[in-house]
C-alpha cells in the first residue's frame, strides 16, 4: 500500500518539481520512504508504505531487465510467491524479496497478459525504456485507485487526485455530472470524479501511452456470469465458497510486518476473522479492532464482536469508543482525505478505527467488504429477488414472495429511510441542474427495481456502488498509514460468486444464506443465528441536539456564514453566484433534513469550500486553522 505519482510528456519535458509535489500532497500514503525516478519526457514517483522486503532492495521506483522497465506501484500481489517460483523455473532471476519485483519479472515475461495472473489489489505505471511505452493498470474490483488526466501532451496520474491539483494538472472547478450522479445514487461511476479533467480509471481497465499513439484504454477483466446450474448442491456451493475464502484469508496475511483484522461482529468481519486466528503463527496475537458508539446503545455491536474474539484462539481485541461530538472537530480531515464526497457518513466512525489500528502498530488489517454485493445482502437485491418472484413465479412461489416483501417492508423501513442519500432536482440550484447532461440525469435516476432481474443489480452494484465504498476503505485506512485488505474481493471467490444460482442467495428472512452456510462452522452460535444488519451505523439523529455540530450545519448551509465566521473557515457559494449547488430555499430547511441527507450536503458543500480555498493542492501540514483541531 503506497502512493504513486508519475508525469508522461509527448515533447520531452520531464518535470521532477511537480511530481514531487504531488509526493508530498500524499506523504501518509507511504510515510516510509520516498523515491523518484526521470528520463527524458518521464518522471515516476512513490511513497512507500513497507510490508515486504524492508529493506533498499524492497524500494521503489524499481527497474529490471537491465533498467529496461521501472514500476511506482500501490498494492500487494498475494501470490507472488507462487508467481515468483514460476518465474525462475523460466529463467528469471531475483534481488529482492518483494512482490514489486516479482510484478516486474511478470510484464518483462507477459506483457500486459501478466494481469491475468495476478491476484492481488494493485494500481501501478511500468515505463518501458527500450519502447518509450507507459502501461497503466488498475486491479479487478478497483481496490486500489487510480485518477489521471491528460491534455493531449501530457498525463499525469496518482494514487490521489489532489496530488493532481498539487502538480497544476487539474484545473480546479467541478464536474457537474459527477456531483449530480452523487446526489442521486450516493456514490459516481464511470470514471467520473468531482474534480474537473480529472478521470478515474475504471476497475478492471487498463491504459497504454506512447510518444507516437493515441491513449488507448481497455477492459480486461470481464468474468462469466450464467448460473451454474450443474454444480452442485447448496452444500457444495457453500463448501467452494469456505475453501475459496479460507485461502484468500492465509494468503492476505503473507507480510514482513504484523497484520490484524477488523472486526464488526457481523458475518463477514467474523468469518475473516475465525480464518485468520487458524492460519496465524507466531508468539504474537492476532488483534481485531470495533468501533462502538457511545451515543446510542443501538448501534453498539461489540457483544457479537466480543463473542468472537472469545471463541477463536490467540484473538486479542481493541476497542474504540466514538463520540458523535468529535465529527464536528474531524470533519475537516475527513474531506481532505477522501478526495471527493462519496457513500455515506460511516467514513467517520471508520477512521477512528483505523487510527486505533495505527496506534496499536499494526500495520494492515483485513477487512469484510465485499460480502454483501457478491452474496446478496443489500435490502435492494432481496427486495428485487422476491418481487420477481412474485410476478413470474408458481402460485406457491408468489404467496412466498408476498409475504416476504410485507415482512421486509415491516421490518426494514427505518433503515431504509436512515441511508437514504437521494437529493432531488427541484432541491437543486438552476444554474447547476443546468450544467448536468440531460442523458447522464436519466441514466443515473434509475432506481434498483428498474433492473431486469438480481443479476443484473447486483453486478451493476459490484462494479458501480462497490468501489465507492472501497474509495472509503482505501482513504480511511491511508488516512492513518495503514493497509486494508479484502479477503472477500479474491477473483476467484468472486467469479465463483458470479456463477451461483440466484435461488441459492436468497431465503425468507435469512439474508445471505449460503455465506451463512459456509462460514458456520467457523463461528459462535449467537454470530451465526444474527439477522440484523447494521453495517457501521453512526447516531446522526443526533446532530441537531449538540452545539458543536450544529455549528457545522450552519456554516455549511447558510451562504457566506462560514467566511464571515473566521473559525469556521468554510465558504458556501451563493446560489446568485452559479457556483451553488443546492438552492437557497432547499438549505433553509437543513434543521428538518433526514440525517444521511444532511451529510450529503455537508460533504457537499464542505468540498466545494476547500476546493476554493485550493485546499486539495497542499499536504495537510499546511491546511487551515479549523482542520488543525481534527489531527
Amino acid at each position: 500500500m503506497c502512493g504513486i505519482a508519475g508525469i508522461y510528456d509527448r515533447q520531452g519535458d520531464s518535470d521532477s518539481s511537480a511530481v514531487s509535489r504531488m509526493l508530498d500532497v500524499q506523504a501518509h500514503r507511504g510515510p516510509d520512504g520516498c523515491g523518484m525516478w526521470a528520463d527524458p519526457g518521464i518522471v515516476l514517483g512513490h511513497r512507500r508504505l513497507a510490508f515486504l522486503d524492508l529493506s533498499h532492495e524492497g524500494a521503489q521506483p524499481m527497474s529490471y531487465g537491465e533498467d529496461r522497465y521501472v514500476i511506482t506501484y500501490n498494492g500487494e500481489v498475494y501470490n507472488f510467491v507462487e508467481l515468483r517460483a514460476t518465474l525462475e523455473q523460466l529463467g528469471h532471476g531475483f534481488r529482492s524479496t518483494s512482490d514489486t519485483e516479482v510484478l516486474l519479472a511478470a510484464y518483462a515475461e507477459w506483457g500486459v497478459e501478466c494481469l491475468h495472473r495476478l491476484n492481488g489489489m494493485f494500481a501501478f505505471g511500468i515505463w518501458d525504456r527500450r519502447e518509450r511505452t507507459l502501461f497503466i493498470a488498475r486491479d479487478r474490483l478497483g481496490v486500489k485507485p487510480l485518477a489521471y488526466t491528460w491534455d493531449g501532451r501530457r498525463f499525469g496520474f496518482a494514487s490521489e487526485a489532489k496530488a493532481l491539483h498539487a502538480a497544476g494538472l487539474a484545473p480546479g472547478g467541478m464536474d457537474p455530472d459527477a456531483v449530480y450522479e452523487y446526489l442521486a445514487r450516493g456514490y459516481t461511476s464511470g470514471g467520473r470524479s468531482f474534480h474537473a479533467d480529472v478521470h478515474v480509471l475504471e476497475p478492471g481497465h487498463a491504459l497504454l501511452m506512447s510518444d507516437d499513439a493515441p491513449l488507448r484504454t481497455w477492459q480486461w477483466w470481464n468474468p462469466e456470469r450464467g448460473e451454474d446450474a450443474a454444480f452442485g448442491s447448496a452444500q457444495d456451493w457453500a463448501d467452494a465458497v469456505g475453501e475459496l475464502l479460507d485461502d484468500a484469508v492465509r494468503i492476505r496475511l503473507r507480510a514482513d510486518v504484523p497484520v490484524g483484522a477488523h472486526l464488526s461482529g457481523g458475518l463477514d468481519s467474523s468469518a475473516i476473522v475465525a480464518a485468520a486466528a487458524r492460519h496465524h503463527t507466531g508468539d504474537q496475537p492476532f488483534h481485531t479492532f470495533t468501533g462502538a458508539f457511545t451515543d446510542d446503545a443501538a448501534s453498539d455491536e461489540r457483544r457479537w464482536a466480543r463473542a468472537v474474539a472469545e471463541h477463536c484462539h490467540g484473538v486479542e481485541m481493541h476497542e474504540v469508543e466514538i463520540g458523535v461530538d468529535e465529527l464536528a472537530n474531524q470533519f475537516g480531515r475527513i474531506l481532505w482525505h477522501m478526495d471527493e464526497p462519496i457513500a455515506g457518513p460511516g467514513v467517520f466512525p471508520q477512521l477512528q478505527v483505523c487510527d486505533l489500528v495505527a496506534r496499536q502498530r499494526v500495520k494492515a488489517v483485513l477487512g469484510g467488504q465485499g460480502g454483501d454485493e457478491l452474496f446478496g445482502g443489500y435490502l435492494r437485491h432481496r427486495a428485487l429477488h422476491y418481487r420477481r418472484n412474485m410476478q413470474s413465479g408458481g402460485p406457491l412461489g408468489r404467496a412466498a414472495a408476498t409475504l416476504e416483501l410485507a415482512r421486509m417492508a415491516r421490518g426494514e423501513w427505518r433503515r431504509v429511510r436512515r441511508t437514504s442519500t437521494r437529493v432531488q432536482d427541484e432541491q437543486l440550484a438552476p444554474t447547476f441542474l443546468n450544467r448536468v447532461d440531460p442523458a447522464v440525469r436519466d441514466e443515473v435516476r434509475r432506481g434498483a427495481m428498474g433492473y431486469a432481474n438480481v443479476r443484473e443489480l447486483m453486478w451493476h452494484d459490484l462494479r458501480s456502488y462497490l468501489p465507492g465504498l472501497l474509495h472509503v476503505e482505501d482513504r480511511t485506512s491511508m488516512a492513518a498509514s495503514i493497509e486494508s485488505r479484502t479477503p472477500l474481493l479474491d477473483y476467484r471467490l468472486v467469479e465463483l460468486a458470479l456463477r451461483i444460482p440466484s435461488e441459492l442467495l436468497f431465503a425468507r428472512n435469512d439474508p445471505k444464506p449460503l455465506l451463512r452456510r459456509a462460514v458456520a462452522p467457523w463461528l459462535p452460535r449467537e454470530v451465526v443465528g444474527r439477522r440484523d444488519k447494521k453495517g457501521f451505523p453512526t447516531p446522526l439523529h443526533w446532530w441537531q441536539e449538540r452545539p458543536a455540530l450544529r455549528e457545522l450545519v450552519l456554516d455549511l448551509t447558510v451562504a457566506g456564514r462560514g467566511a464571515a465566521d473566521a473559525g469556521g473557515g468554510w465558504t458556501v457559494p451563493d446560489e446568485r453566484s452559479g457556483e451553488a449547488v443546492f438552492g437557497a430555499d432547499y438549505l433553509a430547511g437543513a434543521t428538518r433534513f433526514e440525517a444521511s441527507e444532511l451529510w450529503t450536503v455537508l460533504t457537499v458543500n464542505g468540498w466545494l469550500s476547500r476546493l476554493e480555498q485550493g485546499a486539495y493542492a497542499v499536504p495537510r501540514i499546511a491546511r487551515t486553522t479549523s482542520d488543525a483541531a481534527a489531527a
